[in-house]
This record gives C-alpha cells, sequence and structure tokens, in this order.
C-alpha cells in the first residue's frame, strides 16, 4: 500500500513563523501604531518666529499697497484740478462776438457760487461790446500748478497768453498774464468759485 505524503500547506513551517514574528517585531519596533512624539520646545518656537514674521510682512504689504493707493488718488485729484482750472482760463480769455452766447454759456459751466452769479449777471452787457466792437480773443494756457490745497477746494496759478482783435482790424500780440483761480468740487467736477489776475 503506497504512503501518503504529508499536506505541506497544512500548517505553517518553523522557519514561516520565525518570519512571522521578525516582522511583528520590526513593525512594532518603527512606531507604528503609536502615539506622536510632542514637539520640542525649539520647533514650537521656530513655528511662532514663522508666524509672527508673516503676519508683520502682510501687515507691511498693506501698508505700502494703501500708501501707494492713497498716491495714486492724490495724483489723480491734482490732475483733474490743473485740467480744470486750464480749460476754465481757456474759456474766460477765448471770446467771439460770432458766438459770444455759447462762450459765455462755456464759463458758465465751468464756474460755480458767487462767481458763476456775478459773471451770469454781467453776460449780457459782455455780448452787447463784444458784438458792437467785433471782438476775438484766444487764450492759451502756458503754465499751470497748484498753489494751495485744502481737500476739494484749491488755488491755482495758470500762465496765460491772450491775443484779441476788434472792429478795427487790428490784432495784438499775445499777451502773457498770470492768473490765480480758485477750484471747487461741484457736483462731481471742480469748477471755479474765484477768478484775478496776478501782478
Amino acid at each position: 500500500m503506497a504512503e501518503v505524503a504529508p499536506d505541506q500547506d497544512a500548517a505553517p513551517s518553523e522557519e514561516s513563523a520565525s518570519s512571522e514574528g521578525a516582522a511583528s517585531s520590526e513593525g512594532a519596533a518603527s512606531g507604528e501604531g503609536t502615539a506622536p512624539r510632542p514637539r520640542t520646545p525649539a520647533v514650537t518656537a521656530g513655528v511662532a518666529v514663522l508666524s509672527v514674521l508673516a503676519l508683520a510682512f502682510l501687515a507691511v504689504s498693506g501698508y505700502f499697497g494703501y500708501a501707494h493707493r492713497q498716491a495714486e488718488q492724490a495724483a489723480q485729484q491734482r490732475s483733474e484740478i490743473v485740467d480744470a482750472a486750464s480749460q476754465g482760463v481757456v474759456n474766460l480769455t477765448t471770446m467771439d462776438f460770432e458766438r459770444a452766447d455759447e462762450d459765455v454759456q462755456k464759463v458758465l459751466d465751468g464756474s460755480a457760487g458767487e462767481f458763476r452769479d456775478d459773471f451770469e449777471a454781467r453776460s449780457t452787457d459782455l455780448i452787447a461790446v463784444m458784438q458792437e466792437a467785433r471782438v476775438k480773443s484766444v487764450g492759451e494756457v502756458r503754465q499751470a500748478a497748484i498753489e494751495r490745497q485744502d481737500g476739494d477746494s484749491a488755488d491755482v496759478l495758470v500762465a496765460v497768453a491772450q491775443k484779441v482783435s476788434n472792429a478795427g482790424g487790428a490784432a495784438e500780440e499775445p499777451r502773457s498774464q498770470r492768473m490765480r483761480v480758485t477750484m471747487q468740487l461741484d457736483d462731481g467736477t471742480y469748477k471755479i468759485v474765484k477768478a484775478g489776475f496776478v501782478q
């Protein structure tokens, strides 16, 4: 009768058992399944320093960003004031008897307050004189700069050259003059509220 060979898979060999035991020992030695070790004071201090530096960087960046926006807005405001003052002076020094009503209206549109009221009250006489003498004048701004600014109000010095001709055919050479105009924000636009010549 033939002998039956023992089933090799029925039970683990001593070699495999020892291998599993070794693997279990290595897993325990590597720290798997155990609680993490607490951070040392040096690591905690380093994290705190980095956090503070990050916050400081964000604060400085925000400040410089805000300051930059403020500077841009201030520069834009100054540009608007100077442009409005220059155009207002051009309107005041440029008149043509053939379109006197239109030229006077330009001055009124670019002015406000007492100055506008006074100019409007005298506009009828001004138009009559211009038409009678057939006056034409052309103003050209040569230079303009803010002399003083207080919020939405500013005094602007404007250098202007004006050339005038009349019915007699006389044509003057351009005369250089300086004007000081006070600009005030009115309904979102800077307008002349005071004007005068500077000696």
